[in-house]
């Protein structure tokens, strides 16, 4: 950690929902204030919003999109990144990564990840209101809290869907940035006290 970047490697697993869009712009203001690496993973859904080479421009690091994909510097990429992260976020989190992860499934490099993952492990959801106060998918976010993830709910915003304003979206990037603060604080006071 050093004086401009409160969490020093930050893993990002992108999932696909249309809040996708987003994250290129997101990644740059991560790397500019509170990380200083963002390695990123993306699920297959994820790549037909956003392609792993424009995230690739924006983190500075190689993007890892299936969990045989290797690099000069990672071999077991749910592994390697996942043992190196302080924190690992998934952003946008679908209701299909949520389900994924409450329910201990490990079928592709993202949920394999989370399960790997020994550091604080934050969703940021965006999806269709319907999904996401659906009982399976509140049911789900329950019990990714009970499993020590944290939660950022979705915000209010514009659902391409409908054309029509509507909540469900990514959240700001502020809130994000300081959600983000929040719980590496939250973290380094664990670790202080054992």
């Amino acid at each position: 950690m050093t004086e401009k970047f409160p969490i020093k490697n930050l893993l990002l697993g992108v999932t696909g929902s249309v809040g996708v869009l987003v994250v290129p712009h997101y990644v740059k203001l991560l790397r500019e204030g509170i990380a200083e690496n963002v390695h990123i993973m993306m699920s297959y859904s994820a790549k037909k919003f956003v392609t792993p080479y424009s995230l690739r421009l924006y983190s500075g690091n190689y993007v890892f999109t299936d969990s045989f994909d290797i690099s000069d510097e990672v071999r077991v990429p749910h592994i390697d990144l996942t043992r190196k992260c302080d924190m690992f976020v998934i952003m946008p989190a679908t209701a299909n990564i949520i389900g994924k992860v409450a329910n201990g499934i490990c079928d592709d490099l993202i949920s394999t990840a989370v399960m790997a993952c020994m550091s604080p492990v934050v969703f940021i959801p965006s999806m269709n209101p319907n999904m996401w106060f659906s009982k399976a998918n509140q049911k789900n976010v329950s019990i990714l809290k009970e499993l020590g993830h944290h939660v950022l709910p979705p915000s209010e915003g514009y659902e391409v869907a409908d054309m029509k304003p509507s909540f469900g979206s990514m959240p700001e990037f502020e809130e994000v940035a300081d959600f983000l603060k929040n719980v590496h604080l939250l973290n380094l006071q664990k670790k202080n006290k054992k």
